[in-house]
């Protein structure tokens, strides 16, 4: 059971990576759609600090890839007060700070500390005995990877490329809740979550990822062929937005 709950584990993509592909296929920032620092005044359960650490993660990591100083280091500081009240601050201590502090203006290393961090989390969590809270960080980070990527498209036909980035994590959404599910029956926090995810879980289910053959493709520089297989996205606009609307309503449960 715990070979198989790493594997998922690291299975899943981490803030910084979901936030990089949603740059990469034209998203924009918009710093309102980030949950404000304010909030985490407001978080004094276990639950709620687990969840918003995993949603202060994505927006630390958003922040990060579009080199927003100020705001990565607002973030990291609210993170650092959430990973004190989960006893995870050796993950993410003054040092980890300060090394930010002194990268600022080097965009890949401050996304590769942030994405130390966010391992190191992690596996304090799975080595002190605490998968379940790993878990609820990690689907804090999902939902507001989601959140993000769908606040930012606004049509499935102009936003093709952003559209397919969401659609894709439909697999990642699967693995998410088989690793919920390992500790559904011994969490109630997680139980709960489970239980919120229905509508998500409903809104993928309608839409159709047909997969298709493998085709041969050529990096023209390198002269590497690669086998690379297919697919095609079928998704209507009053699917995304019955996607969109989820995602905000689940994501605003966790930081209210």
């Amino acid at each position: 059971l715990v070979k198989e709950v790493k594997k998922v584990m690291f299975s899943l993509p981490s803030p910084v990576e979901t936030t990089l592909l949603l740059k990469q296929a034209g998203a924009g920032y918009d710093e309102s759609l980030l949950n404000p620092t304010s909030n985490s005044t407001k978080y004094n359960t276990d639950k709620q600090k687990a969840l918003n650490l995993g949603v202060y993660g994505a927006d630390l990591s958003y922040a990060s890839i579009f080199e927003q100083d100020q705001t990565i280091m607002q973030y990291m500081q609210v993170s650092k007060k959430l990973a004190i009240g989960l006893d995870l601050l050796a993950a993410i201590d003054q040092s980890i700070i300060d090394r930010l502090e002194a990268n600022h203006d080097n965009r890949d290393s401050v996304i590769r500390i942030i994405s130390e961090t966010f391992l190191n989390s992690n596996s304090t969590l799975k080595e002190d005995n605490r998968p379940e809270m790993a878990a609820l960080i990690l689907a804090g980070g999902w939902v507001e990877a989601l959140y993000l990527a769908t606040q930012l498209t606004k049509d499935v036909v102009k936003d093709k490329d952003l559209i397919e980035r969401i659609v894709e994590q439909k697999l990642s959404f699967s693995e998410l809740t088989q690793l919920l599910g390992e500790y559904a029956e011994q969490n109630a926090d997680i139980a709960e979550v489970i239980g919120q995810l229905q509508g998500i879980s409903k809104t993928f289910n309608e839409i159709e990822i047909v997969k298709s053959g493998i085709e041969t493709v050529t990096d023209e520089e390198s002269g590497t062929t690669v086998l690379k297989a297919t697919q095609k996205i079928n998704i209507t606009q009053a699917q995304f937005d019955a996607l969109k609307k989820e995602a905000a309503a689940l994501r605003n449960s966790f930081i209210q």
